[in-house]
C-alpha cells in the first residue's frame, strides 16, 4: 500500500509504502504509526526537512516492512513513469533539473551525461525524489551535511550523478533493496556523486517487502574525473536488523 500526502502551496509531500507479501487490512497499531509520522510531517511543515522512517518486518505488528519519507523536494507532483524496453547498445540519459517544479511533467532537465541503458526498465512512482517500484522496492532520502573539503561546485567538476537520478536507476533496475545498493554504490563509484541539495551528503534508506538496507553517500571533493582511477564517492551501506526502528532527521 502507498500513502502521498502533498501539502498544497509547498513543495513539501509525505508517503508512506507499506510492503508485504500479503496485502492485508492494516492493524490499528499500524494506523497510529500512519498518524504519528503524518502529524510530526505537519509540525515540521515549515522546516523543509526530509525525514524518513522506517519499520523492519519484526518490529512492525503483521510482519510488513514499513518505509516513510517527508519529501521537501521541489517537484511534489507524483507519477508514474511506465516501464520500457530498449534496444541492446542504448544509452540512458543523466539528468540534472530532476526537482525542477517548473518543468513539464516529462521533462527531467538538462542531459548531463549517458550511461549504459538495460534492455528493460520497471514502472515507477516519480516525484523529486522518486518512491517506488512495481515490485514494491521503496526509497526514502535525508539530506545530511559533510566537510567543506568533500563539496564540489558542479560547473567545475566532473561527478554527474545526484541522488535522485540514482533512485530513479535503481527503481527503473532493480526488485531487491540489496540489489539497489550495489547499483548505487558502483554508479557512484564509477560516474561520481554530485549534490544537488544545498551541497551537502545523502543517505537512502531501502526497502523490499523482506528487508531494509541504509546507504550513506558524499562527495569527493574537487578534481575528480572518471580517468583517475577513484572511486568517485565516499559511501557505506548497511542492513537495518528486522527487529529495528530507523528515524533519519534532516
Amino acid at each position: 500500500m502507498f500513502f502521498i500526502i502533498p501539502f498544497c502551496g509547498s513543495s513539501i509531500s509525505f508517503y508512506i509504502c507499506l510492503l508485504s507479501k500479503n496485502i492485508i487490512i492494516m492493524k490499528t497499531k499500524r494506523w497510529l504509526f500512519f498518524y504519528v509520522v503524518l502529524f510530526s510531517s505537519i509540525l515540521s511543515h515549515k522546516a523543509f526537512s526530509c525525514t524518513d522512517i522506517v519499520v523492519g518486518k519484526k518490529a512492525s505488528t503483521d510482519g510488513s516492512v514499513i518505509i516513510s519519507h517527508t519529501d521537501c523536494g521541489d517537484d511534489c507532483r507524483v507519477r508514474v513513469v511506465p516501464g520500457r524496453t530498449f534496444k541492446k547498445g542504448e544509452k540512458a540519459p543523466v539528468y540534472w533539473g530532476i526537482q525542477d517544479v517548473n518543468r513539464p511533467l516529462d521533462d527531467f532537465g538538462e542531459i548531463i551525461g549517458y550511461i549504459p541503458q538495460v534492455e528493460k526498465t520497471y514502472t515507477y512512482f516519480h516525484s523529486a525524489y522518486p518512491h517506488m517500484n512495481e515490485f514494491q522496492l521503496a526509497i526514502a532520502e535525508s539530506t545530511i551535511s559533510q566537510r567543506k573539503e568533500l563539496k564540489i561546485k558542479r560547473e567545475e567538476s566532473k561527478q554527474i550523478r545526484t541522488i535522485e537520478q540514482a533512485q530513479i536507476f535503481a527503481l527503473q533496475r532493480c526488485k531487491k533493496a540489496k540489489n539497489a545498493i550495489k547499483l548505487i554504490g558502483a554508479l557512484m563509484d564509477k560516474y561520481g556523486f554530485l549534490s544537488s541539495c544545498v551541497n551537502e551528503s545523502e543517505i537512502l534508506c531501502i526497502a523490499d517487502p523482506d528487508e531494509i538496507w541504509v546507504i550513506e553517500v558524499f562527495c569527493v571533493g574537487p578534481g575528480w574525473t572518471p580517468e583517475n582511477g577513484k572511486p568517485g564517492a565516499i559511501w557505506a551501506a548497511q542492513r537495518v536488523p528486522d527487529d529495528h526502528v530507523l528515524i533519519v532527521p534532516n
